[in-house]
């Protein structure tokens, strides 16, 4: 019998999370099948609770945005080994999702996760973190740095691109270096954006090359930048042919290393939208490795 385990984030008054727990542990039982609910006050204790019980759980249910469903991964990622996984949506971009197909009404997920059938997709990571959808470096991490909660529920994805504009015409470019399987490639650059989806800030043709499941993180590096070229790079981006500019550079690797030319530069990373490491930073991936409950 199917055994489920739904972690969410008890932070009370901010969040109506334990309520959607209890409505799916309803609609399980109503076909007979276990539901354990377990609430967390933080990522870390979220993150070792999957790790110390992943031998005793059937499939994990995660309730909210990017940042929740990376919690979950980067668990498998220290455990190194996985469960199913079920999605409830409950973020502002809930990229990962997106990406998946998978339902952001409650009742849709609900179902997917009941009735759907197990997908399998990658796990990209650093050296102990996982990346679901995206690493940004420069320009785009500061941009996601700069949102705050309450401009994400008011303007959605589209507060990333006004953001967006205003950290591209104030940030001058700096020198990265790009190591893969193929060599070093030397950028001088505004942004870089490593993706394992073709969705990026719940634009979900932003890079319609990019698979959760097909082993490769994807880079895209603005090489130049030109004010007079902005409301061009706006019209590829929502149309899915920002990989068409000519001043974007594209990579696809299995292994990544980013650097700064000048190693005593600090350049800060967000992964899921989340801060990170600074550079240098190491990227892998583990084709397939965890199984994600998804539409028929």
């Amino acid at each position: 019998m199917p055994k489920y385990t739904v972690i969410y984030n008890e932070d009370a008054g901010k969040n109506d999370n334990k309520s959607i727990a209890e409505r799916f542990q309803q609609a399980a039982e109503r076909l007979k099948r276990s539901t354990t609910l377990k609430a967390t006050s933080s990522r870390q204790e979220a993150l070792d609770y999957v790790v110390d019980h992943i031998d005793q759980l059937g499939t994990v249910i995660t309730i909210g945005g990017d940042g929740s469903i990376n919690t979950v991964f980067s668990a498998f990622l220290k455990a190194k080994k996985s469960v199913k996984v079920g999605i409830i949506p409950g973020g502002t971009v809930n990229n990962f999702a997106k990406a998946l197909e998978i339902p952001q009404d409650e009742e849709a997920a609900f179902d997917t996760i009941l009735n759907g059938h197990p997908l399998a997709v990658d796990l990209a990571h650093t050296e102990d973190r996982a990346i679901i959808s995206s690493l940004t470096l420069g320009t785009l991490a500061d941009m996601a740095r700069h949102v705050g909660q309450d401009e994400k529920k008011k303007w959605g994805p589209l507060i990333y691109l006004s953001k967006g504009i205003r950290q591209l015409i104030a940030k001058k470019s700096y020198q990265i270096k790009v190591s893969t399987a193929d060599g070093d490639h030397v950028y001088r650059t505004r942004f870089l954006l490593a993706t394992t989806t073709n969705s990026v800030g719940g634009f979900t043709n932003f890079n319609t090359s990019a698979s959760p499941a097909d082993g490769k993180i994807h880079l895209v590096i603005l090489k130049h930048f030109s004010f007079m070229r902005l409301l061009g790079y706006l019209s590829y981006f929502l149309t899915g042919r920002f990989r068409d500019i000519k001043d974007v550079d594209q990579l696809t690797a299995q292994e990544v290393e980013i650097s700064a030319a000048d190693s005593h530069l600090k350049v800060e990373t967000r992964i899921d939208g989340d801060p990170s490491d600074q550079l240098p930073i190491k990227l892998g991936v583990e084709q397939g490795f965890v199984q994600v409950m998804v539409p028929k």
